[in-house]
């Protein structure tokens, strides 16, 4: 270790500069440490573990119900494996996200550990609640676009809204913000066309 990483305080550009702490960025077997064993109420965003308070009733009956749909679809087709919430989805060193429902495709079922998804799931659904802010889902939108999911999905209760994104050019690009009555088409759940009235009863 050089003289400069050893003193708190050195010269830069000929001035007297503090070294400033940074905090420890937190790792999966962290978080597996530090939160209660089997609870869906943390995720891991940059290496800090945050709390999530429990759904509402209303986000829960959407999971449900979409859970459902697809599950029919995937399961009679054949296409992969659909997991549900709570599941932790190791996304990077730092970043351990619980999606409300996340799909993985038959040829990249090797992603499913034993404990965990070690991987980046083909599609992630999230439905947004009270307590999810715009910096929180910006950052998971940033991960899910570098680490390569194909389609995300973003729902929100209140609106009655679906926004969906594609992965193009390395980018998540937003494609359209589909409205109750209206029907959602996936690419990645081949065929896969549901009127977003059956979810919003």
């Amino acid at each position: 270790m050089n003289a400069l990483a050893k003193n708190s305080k050195y010269r830069l550009g000929g001035k007297l500069t503090k070294k400033i702490p940074q905090p420890k960025l937190l790792t999966y077997e962290d978080y597996v440490k530090l939160t209660p064993p089997d609870s869906g109420n943390f995720e891991l965003l940059n290496g800090r573990i945050f709390f999530m308070a429990s759904p509402k009733p209303s986000h829960q009956e959407i999971s449900s119900l979409l859970n459902t749909y697809l599950g029919i679809y995937i399961i009679s087709n054949k296409l992969g494996k659909l997991f549900a919430a709570p599941m932790d989805v190791v996304f990077s060193e730092h970043d351990t996200f619980q999606p409300d429902l996340l799909f993985i495709t038959k040829e990249r079922l090797n992603i499913i550990g034993e404990n965990k998804i070690e991987g980046t799931p083909d599609l992630v659904v999230e439905i947004l609640s009270p307590s999810n802010d715009n910096n929180e889902m910006s950052y998971k939108k940033h991960i899910y676009e570098s680490t390569g999911v194909k389609e995300y999905w973003l729902i929100n209760v209140e609106k009655q809204t679906l926004t969906l994104y594609k992965q193009i050019d390395n980018e998540l690009r937003w494609q359209k913000d589909i409205q109750k009555n209206e029907v959602l088409k996936s690419e990645v759940i081949k065929d896969f066309e549901l009127d977003l009235s059956k979810i919003y009863e």
